[in-house]
């Protein structure tokens, strides 16, 4: 339980921490959970928060001690009757779910409580998750479920009508920013990136090696290109793009960002030039420019293409073709005579 170490549960949720806390002092904790929410909006903080509570010997005014030998190993990840499943590669299989399963028939090795933390619950696959049924129906006295998603729509229904669903709102933007600011992320990067995630964590990895710097680059000078029509943006998604799209995650962010900034572009010619909802403020010049020299139904046809090929990469269509077919639509798009 080691991701956003950084991030307190109490800080990030704290209505939700609030409502476990009435749960568990009416001992009305149901058997398993759902917890969904964007990247970084606490949901691991808030399954580690419970995961401490549920153990800690000495709990304090609704509060676990954070001291106490329990807390010491949940704290430290080695607590043996907490168990996370996780994704190996792109899906949670059957063998994943077999070893918890497994696990489930064991009894607590050390007390009366076994807890079961299931993360990207939505990568699940289908015979996984069936798999998971029964159990999550009948765990047994003592046994907790949390399953983790930032997808509650790809969990399949029947595990979904099996769990409490608890919905985690995403950072605010000014607090998301204070603490990108306090980690020393540069202000270019973070005022894109509160666009893209909540986790300070995953935005730190992608400033790792300037690499986000060079994303947002390449995305700025390909829209540059694009959006005046220029075919020379084509040239630029192998030049450019496919150089700094070495893993799907990172072909993902890059998707990402031209999303992004065709959103910011279709604000700005809606009127929009508040900088609480923008995002790509050095692009503001040229997004300017665009609202006199198109339609507002080119620029929404646009948007819409953009918002289209964030899936695409889940087909296992090719990065690069996606971006190259994506710009000659651009370029089709703008160069239409008469668009309304």
């Amino acid at each position: 339980m080691s991701e956003e170490p950084q991030e307190r549960s109490e800080e990030l949720q704290p209505q939700i921490i609030a409502r476990l806390k009435r749960i568990l002092d009416n001992h009305e904790l149901a058997h398993a959970y759902l917890f969904v929410g964007p990247t970084g909006s606490g949901k691991l903080a808030v399954a580690r928060w419970l995961a401490l509570r549920l153990f800690c010997l000495h709990p304090q005014n609704g509060e676990p001690d954070l001291t106490c030998a329990e807390c010491q190993r949940v704290l430290s990840g080695n607590h043996p009757d907490i168990v996370t499943a996780a994704a190996t590669g792109r899906q949670i299989k059957v063998d994943e779910i077999r070893h918890l399963k497994a696990e489930f028939t064991k009894s607590a090795m050390e007390g009366s409580q076994k807890l079961f933390i299931i993360r990207d619950a939505d990568k699940m696959t289908t015979g996984a998750a069936n798999s998971l049924l029964k159990f999550i129906e009948e765990p047994g006295p003592g046994v907790y479920i949390l399953m983790l998603t930032t997808n509650k729509s790809a969990v399949l229904p029947t595990i979904r009508s099996r769990t409490q669903v608890i919905e985690m709102q995403p950072l605010k933007r000014a607090k998301l920013l204070e603490q990108l600011a306090a980690a020393d992320i540069p202000k270019g990067e973070r005022l894109v990136a509160v666009g893209l995630t909540d986790s300070i964590q995953q935005v730190q990895e992608w400033c790792a090696d300037d690499w986000f710097k060079q994303a947002i680059i390449a995305v700025s000078q390909w829209f540059n290109s694009v959006s005046q029509a220029n075919m020379m943006a084509f040239v630029e998604v192998q030049t450019k793009l496919v150089k700094l799209a070495s893993d799907r995650d990172k072909q993902q962010v890059l998707l990402d960002l031209i999303t992004l900034i065709w959103r910011d572009a279709l604000l700005i010619a809606n009127g929009v030039d508040d900088p609480e909802r923008l995002h790509f403020v050095s692009e503001q010049g040229q997004m300017q420019a665009l609202t006199g020299q198109y339609s507002m139904s080119q620029l929404l046809t646009i948007s819409q293409l953009t918002l289209e090929i964030r899936h695409l990469l889940s087909q296992n269509i090719n990065f690069q073709n996606i971006v190259e077919q994506l710009t000659i639509r651009i370029v089709q798009t703008l160069r239409a005579v008469g668009a309304e």
